[in-house]
């Protein structure tokens, strides 16, 4: 077969690899798209303390089981999965306490184990989630992304007629932007100071899509999410919670990223700063959503990239061009 590899921190090459057999507990999937996402970048860039070199990435995987290994018995050859990066230890003291994507052994497809970025894969059978034949291949490649927003929400207080602040009008913005919109926000504003996405954070149903939080009618927000990982969106985002409120991290920002925070302001205001770490139990109720069509991914997904183009996809990615950059391993 043929994969992506990321040899070392900067460097990139796609070439004939080994097909990979299901083990105990494994089945092999043939790829048939994997997304792109800042975590890649950072991979590549170095910044990503988990990633192992060399790595296949791709942790957005969708496509069909080709093979089982010993002991499985389900999914079966044939069916179409998308597939959970996260392989926890399930041993672990975060572990036996349900907070499976805290593990402190835990490794992930595409970032420690070999990932999507290949025509075949293999991974455990217990993350694969079988997908709807009315969900297409590029609506089931946003099911991790959606997991991952479906999990800050969990975390957050109810957005229900509430104001809501989203930076960041890329993949995961939009899906949170349409989510808070589900889930009952009164307000969603969207800024990102990309202009170009703004549209699109409009046609997710945002209510303001502003390059700058200044120009909003609302003076302090409730619930403030950030989708950037941009460590001046996240400083301007914690600046904007009003009293009590509370301030979701889910994009990404490389460990060297620092904010200024004051702890008066915490203490003072009663805020609340949450992680929100990948997924927990919610990959199952994205595939749900998907298929009952709650959020619009039309808007989301670009045009597909071959596998002979993989850096170049990663380039295409970075400039911010495109929202969802996708790459088709068969091609």
């Amino acid at each position: 077969m043929r994969a992506a590899v990321m040899t070392e921190p900067g460097s990139v090459r796609v070439g004939p690899a080994d097909d990979p057999r299901p083990g105990p507990g494994e089945v092999t999937v043939e790829v048939a798209l994997t997304g792109i996402c800042g975590t890649d970048l950072h991979i590549l860039d170095g910044e990503f303390a988990t990633a192992r070199f060399p790595v296949t990435p791709g942790h957005e995987v969708t496509g069909s089981v080709v093979e089982a290994g010993p002991g499985v018995t389900g999914p079966r050859p044939g069916d179409r999965v998308v597939v959970d990066p996260g392989v926890p230890c399930r041993a672990c003291a975060w572990c036996r306490e349900g907070r499976l994507n805290l593990c402190a052994n835990r490794l992930a497809i595409g970032v420690s184990l070999p990932g999507g970025a290949a025509e075949l894969v293999a991974v455990p059978a217990i993350n694969c989630h079988v997908v709807d034949p009315a969900v297409d291949d590029r609506t089931a490649v946003l099911t991790e992304p959606l997991a991952c927003v479906l999990h800050a929400f969990d975390l957050a207080p109810s957005p229900a007629a509430a104001e809501v602040l989203v930076y960041g009008a890329g993949t995961v913005g939009l899906l949170t932007a349409q989510m808070a919109r589900r889930l009952g926000a009164d307000r969603v504003t969207v800024v990102d100071p990309n202009e170009s996405r703004l549209p699109g954070a409009r046609k997710a149903g945002a209510d303001e899509a502003l390059p700058d939080a200044r120009e909003s009618a609302v003076d302090a927000w409730p619930l403030v999410l950030d989708a950037s990982g941009a460590g001046p969106a996240i400083g301007d985002g914690l600046r904007r919670l009003r009293r009590g409120g509370t301030f979701v991290q889910i994009g990404v920002a490389a460990p060297t990223t620092e904010v200024p925070l004051s702890p008066y302001e915490v203490f003072a205001g009663e805020l609340t700063i949450r992680g929100s770490m990948t997924t927990r139990d919610t990959f199952a109720r994205a595939v749900r959503t998907l298929v009952a069509g709650a959020v619009d991914t039309s808007m989301i997904v670009g045009t597909a990239v071959p596998l002979s183009r993989y850096a170049e996809a990663l380039d295409l990615a970075r400039s911010g061009e495109s929202l969802k950059v996708v790459v088709e391993p068969g091609r």
